[in-house]
């Protein structure tokens, strides 16, 4: 199919002698004739050309500005989901160092190679094994307590059972020192299988959810003192002599990635303050990392103070120009 004309060549034609009319009257005419001519021509016919092409330019930056604002945001949100993850592994760190301060001696650093969903969800697997002292029935430790406790030793790495375990046993007592009984893995269902039993208490101690339990030290595995978890609330058994109480774990085996395996050298030698010595520690290096934060916050404000002020400059600049090309004749 062929195209059609756009216009007429004829129009075409006269269009262009008409141009070269103009032209050659340009030449011909005095220099005062051709720039009256030039301003009333900029004022009727190159005026509106010209704030249309402003208008097109501002629409120009506008969808740049846009794209880039959004690029922006896109950037910062994806940073803020690594950097929630980055601080809170900080963090974690942070206790773990103010624990290892605190105990000075007879443990070894290990990593947490699998667990927490990957294989058998009841043991983890420890980055440290016979050559780096590692022992049988060495308990394992976090800043926020008892992980569990060293079954298997290799060489290289060595297998450890974790509190869901239904072999875990470790005899407790409440961080007062009012009740006393045996720490196990609640046989439960659903979620509950995620929480801990606390049984054997005496009938005449009563205790209030929000309790903390601690390891007794009795049997010699389990450090005295380093905590196991809060009390949830009292439930009832068969056994009409003793109480039984849920409790909520101190360690989340998700979060569970640097661990300390204690020598039983350093168990019988006892480490039953420990865990208050960091958790001071700790309080006083949140306070130093709350001041950094803070200055930094100062500086991020300051900086988007200085933008706020170039951009309103900007805008002055980009004002004053639209009306200079209003104002032109």
């Amino acid at each position: 199919m062929p195209r059609p004309a756009r216009t007429d060549p004829r129009v075409d034609l006269a269009i262009t002698a008409a141009c070269c009319v103009a032209a050659f009257l340009c030449l011909v005419f005095p220099a005062t004739a051709r720039n009256s001519a030039a301003a009333k021509l900029r004022g009727s016919l190159v005026a509106p050309l010209a704030a249309l092409q402003e208008k097109a330019e501002l629409s120009r930056r506008s969808f740049l500005g846009h794209d880039a604002a959004v690029q922006i945001a896109d950037s910062v949100t994806l940073r803020s989901l690594r950097l929630v993850g980055v601080e809170e592994e900080n963090e974690r760190l942070r206790r773990l160092l103010g624990l290892a301060s605190a105990v000075k001696w007879g443990f070894i650093p290990a990593e947490a190679l699998q667990g927490r969903g990957l294989g058998d969800e009841t043991t983890i697997t420890l980055s440290a094994g016979k050559f780096a002292g590692v022992e049988p029935l060495s308990p394992v430790v976090v800043s926020e307590g008892l992980v569990g406790m060293v079954e298997r030793v290799d060489n290289s790495l060595s297998l450890a059972i974790i509190w869901p375990h239904p072999d875990f046993r470790v005899s407790a007592m409440t961080a007062d020192g009012v009740a006393f009984g045996i720490v196990r893995a609640h046989p439960g269902q659903g979620a509950s299988r995620y929480l801990l039993e606390l049984q054997g208490v005496p009938l005449r101690a009563q205790l209030k959810p929000g309790t903390l339990v601690v390891a007794s030290g009795l049997g010699g595995v389990y450090p005295k003192g380093v905590p196991i978890g809060t009390i949830l609330q009292e439930i009832k058994t068969p056994e009409g002599y003793a109480r039984s109480y849920l409790v909520r774990p101190a360690v989340r085996l998700q979060d569970v990635t640097s661990v300390m395996i204690v020598r039983p050298a350093r168990v019988r030698a006892g480490i039953e303050n420990v865990w208050a010595r960091a958790a001071a520690g700790d309080s006083a290096i949140k306070g130093v990392v709350a001041a950094g934060d803070s200055a930094r916050r100062d500086s991020v404000r300051r900086e988007a103070s200085r933008r706020d002020s170039v951009r309103r400059d900007s805008v002055r600049k980009d004002s004053l120009k639209r009306d200079t090309l209003r104002r032109v004749p």
